[in-house]
Parts: C-alpha cells; sequence; structure tokens
C-alpha cells in the first residue's frame, strides 16, 4: 500500500507557504515565504536552517552534490555549501528579482521578474561561477514577462529552454553571444508557463497555468518538409481527475510521469506518461489522503515521494503498491 510514511512542519511557522523542494547528496531542502532555506533528512529530520536576510527567497535548485543555489527578489544567487553552512553570492546586474534558477555543472541560468516596463524589461542570464563578476550571456529581448521556467538539455548543456507569463518557451544556443543567433526556436502554448523542460532529446513538454500539457518536437524540418504537430492533451484536469498539475517528474529507471492533485479529496496522484509513438497517459497511483492543502513541489528519492505543501508541512510518502490504481 502506498502510504504517508512522515509529515513534519520542520520549525517552520504556521501559515508559511513553502514554494520548492530539491534533493541535494542524501538530503532534501526547501524554501518558503519566511525567507528560509531547510535541510533535512529522509526521515524528516531538520538538519540545519538559514536564513538570508530580505532576500525574498524563490528559487532553489541542486548546483552540485553538496552545494545548492537559492534567489529571489533581491537579486542574488546564492550557492550554499551544506558541509560549511556557508553561501558565496552572485548579484544579478540591475539588482532585478530572479523568478528562475537552472544549473549545470559550473554554469547557472537565471530568469528575471518582470517591471512591466516593455521589452527589454526581463532577461535570461548565464553565469559562470567561475568568473561570475559579470553574466556569460544576457538575453533580453525574447520574453516580454516575467520567466518562470528554465532548463539545459540533458545531452547538450548549450541548449538551453526557458518559458515565461508571457505564454512562449524560447530555446537558446547559449555558445552564441548575440541572442538574435542565439534564439533556435520559439513555442507558443498561449497561455502562460507553469513548467516546462526536455522530455527526450528531440522533444520539449509545456505545462501552463490553465494546467494545459503540450508536447512539442524541437528539430526543425528540412525545407520542403511538413514540421511534426505538437501533441496536445488539452486540459489536465478532467482527463486526470485533478485539480491542478505540479510538475514533470522522472522514475529512477527514466520514465516520465505527471504528478496532480486535488485539494477536495487530499489526493496526489503521479500518472504515468507512455510513449513516444503516440505519447498517452498509463498506470495512475493515488496516494489518498498524501495532503490537506495544496501541493507545491514532489521530489522522488529512493522508494518515498517527497511533497511541499501550502500547509507549512513537508510530507513523505512511501511508494510500495498503490493504494489505487487505474489506467487513465
Amino acid at each position: 500500500m502506498a502510504k504517508q510514511a512522515g509529515a513534519s512542519s520542520l520549525g517552520i511557522p504556521p501559515d508559511t507557504y513553502l514554494c520548492a523542494l530539491a534533493r541535494v547528496g542524501g538530503c532534501l531542502a526547501t524554501i518558503g515565504s519566511d525567507d528560509a532555506i531547510r535541510l533535512f533528512d529522509p526521515a524528516l529530520k531538520p538538519i540545519a536552517t538559514a536564513q538570508p536576510r530580505n532576500a525574498g527567497l524563490s528559487c532553489l535548485e541542486a548546483f552540485s552534490t553538496n552545494t545548492l543555489a537559492t534567489a529571489g527578489r533581491d537579486g542574488i544567487i546564492r550557492l550554499w555549501d551544506t558541509r560549511a553552512k556557508q553561501a558565496a553570492q552572485i548579484s544579478e546586474p540591475q539588482g532585478s528579482s530572479i523568478s528562475a534558477l537552472a544549473c549545470h555543472e559550473h554554469m547557472i541560468a537565471a530568469g528575471t521578474e518582470s517591471n512591466k516596463e516593455g521589452l527589454g524589461d526581463v532577461s535570461v542570464l548565464l553565469y559562470d561561477t567561475r568568473n561570475p563578476a559579470v553574466p556569460l550571456r544576457d538575453y533580453a529581448e525574447s520574453h516580454t514577462d516575467t520567466i518562470t521556467q528554465l532548463a539545459f538539455h540533458p545531452s547538450q548543456p548549450n541548449v538551453l529552454l526557458s518559458g515565461s507569463t508571457d505564454g512562449l518557451v524560447s530555446i537558446f544556443d547559449i555558445n552564441q553571444a548575440e541572442e538574435e543567433d542565439a534564439l533556435q526556436q520559439v513555442l507558443n502554448p498561449r497561455s502562460a508557463v507553469h513548467g516546462a523542460g526536455f522530455l527526450t532529446t528531440d522533444q520539449a513538454y509545456v505545462l501552463t497555468t490553465d494546467e494545459q500539457l503540450i508536447i512539442y518536437p524541437l528539430q526543425e524540418p528540412a525545407e520542403g518538409v511538413e514540421p511534426s504537430p505538437a501533441v496536445d492533451f488539452g486540459d489536465l484536469r478532467p482527463e486526470l481527475d485533478c485539480m491542478y498539475a505540479i510538475d514533470l517528474l522522472r522514475q529512477p529507471d527514466g520514465q516520465p510521469v505527471i504528478a496532480c492533485g486535488h485539494t477536495g479529496q487530499q489526493t496526489l496522484s503521479l500518472v504515468q506518461l507512455t510513449g513516444p509513438e503516440p505519447w498517452g497517459f498509463g498506470e495512475a497511483v493515488q496516494l489518498l489522503g498524501a495532503h490537506g492543502e495544496e501541493v507545491v513541489l514532489v521530489e522522488k528519492m529512493g522508494k518515498c515521494e517527497f511533497g511541499a505543501s501550502d500547509d507549512s508541512t513537508v510530507y513523505a510518502i512511501r511508494d510500495a503498491s498503490p493504494v489505487q490504481t487505474k489506467t487513465v
């Protein structure tokens, strides 16, 4: 039976909104609206807490085996060494709020928040942490609203994806300094982007704020060849019997699953995404009574899923045989 294996507030004050969850080494970390980063073990035992002053933390990513990257409204990227409990800092040149992060080896991509000042108001920045004084790249013309998602290609680290509330997803070749040359492809789901990433080496997925899922081909067709159509699943809520989509996750064997939740039924569901020819939904595992409030993010470690929730609580759910299994 899939069941809740534990729950802990980690000493988090009541009414704190947890906005991100990440795995680093054999531990996990979360950040919340109280501006604190908390490190804890898989048994939900707190390890350490840090609270940078007036940071407005909104982004959390694993940078390396022992290092976490955070960023937020103060425009500062902090690299936290979990062994030394120290943080190196990288500042956004204009002091703009940072709304998205992605990390690959020594590279960090950062996306900024819109101030509603028109074209050039938001940027996709690239930093080399070996020489972080100024951004290596600054792409400021491809988006017109807040950057919500960044991702490096799994096998081509020079390829970077960015998603925005402007309803566009941009694919860049970061080997190119000029933005016009760097921009390789633009995907248009026609709705604000909640989540996006690389599903395969030649396909990207997009989750929108109105719970739509679309899978796009990445390779541009040869001249005179019709492009492959996108796979548009439409609104996931009636299809998956959920109220909201959380993200697309990877099982240890690489199998993609959609994590989604239902606040009324207090369920967290993990639905297999089968494919790629054709893409479709497979077996779904419903974890009953998993959460009382909206789940912000799910992170998988071993046989457990860990969820950070609106109710100031982190949950561990042991993934054995399912409480309820269905085919969608």
